[in-house]
């Protein structure tokens, strides 16, 4: 048995009746969930995240390249002024 189709008073074009119009929720959620998905693959949070770990490893190297370079002259200093205090 066919579907009736019934017509569409402001067009005159023929639609699908009540009952065969799940499909258009079907196709609006594949829509929806394919846009989704899209969206995801391009966000670029996870790319930024390891921009910043590679910043903060450049940094912590930098610091202790510092401390090891300047940690004489620092001991130096502090015992000068621990030996000037009474």
């Amino acid at each position: 048995m066919e579907p009736k189709h019934r017509p569409n008073h402001e067009t005159e074009q023929l639609t699908l009746p009540d009952d065969e119009k799940g499909g258009e929720l079907m196709l609006k959620l594949f829509a929806f969930t394919h846009a989704s998905l899209d969206a995801f693959r391009r966000r670029e949070e996870g790319q930024t995240m390891a921009e910043y770990g590679v910043v903060l490893a450049v940094i912590t190297l930098a610091v202790i390249a510092a401390i090891t370079l300047l940690s004489d002259n620092v001991r130096n200093a502090l015992e000068s002024v621990a030996n000037v205090l009474p």
